[in-house]
């Protein structure tokens, strides 16, 4: 398929057009001045009388034209003329993380165990063996609840209460140094607490478009 030369290029050639048909636009009318005097036009006799006004005639045009394409050619293109670069937008912000997990696990240990009922009564009014009494089955169903879905390890393998080191470049988020904090590492102390890591979970799926908020409905028994 025949492409038609772009704006830049057609310019280019309209002007060194415009040099040439200037210069042969000279000659002709060099050649009939020619004639009309002497009655035949001579170009060699014209180059021997005025050979300087010839090549200004003819030349100069088609070498201005020349040099003006090549100052058109260089010229920096215009602002408007570039084409635009691809906006480039910032990332949006990242989403807030979604409670549905944290209120799934919650649902399966108030089904489990009735830790939320647990927590929700005031245990005032109760004496301490029937609080103790009650305690035993709600760690029975939260163990489970929890031992099916989520496997634990200790972060610091050694029992509590030993000596131990914490050694330098420790994590943070792992060890959390208390007590009288000093100096730097390596620090030497007592495990308070071995801490625990979730190594495996497995959470149960959303119902769909069920309403996550509700982590335990209402029951109503019929009859």
């Amino acid at each position: 398929m025949h492409k038609h030369p772009s704006g830049s290029a057609a310019l280019l050639i309209l002007i060194i057009l415009a040099g040439f048909v200037l210069a042969a636009s000279n000659l002709l009318v060099v050649l009939s001045l020619a004639a009309g005097s002497n009655g035949a036009a001579d170009i060699g006799a014209l180059l021997q009388g005025c050979a300087q006004c010839v090549f200004y005639l003819a030349a100069m045009p088609v070498l201005f034209a020349v040099a003006m394409a090549v100052l058109v050619a260089r010229r920096p293109t215009a602002p408007g003329a570039a084409p635009q670069a691809a906006t480039v937008s910032a990332p949006p912000p990242p989403a807030p993380p979604s409670p549905a997990p944290a209120l799934r696990l919650l649902a399966v240990l108030q089904q489990e165990g009735r830790l939320i009922d647990f927590l929700q009564e005031n245990l005032d009014d109760y004496s301490d063996s029937q609080v103790g009494a009650a305690v035993r089955s709600i760690h029975a169903g939260c163990r489970k609840a929890l031992s099916e879905r989520i496997t634990f390890e200790r972060i610091r393998p050694e029992e509590d209460g030993s000596s131990v080191q914490v050694d330098a470049g420790f994590d943070p988020a792992a060890v959390r140094l208390i007590g009288n904090v000093t100096g730097s590492a390596p620090f030497r102390g007592t495990l308070a607490h071995g801490g625990w890591r979730a190594v495996k979970v497995s959470l149960p799926e959303s119902p769909g478009n069920v309403d996550a908020t509700i982590v335990a409905p209402a029951e109503v028994e019929v009859g």
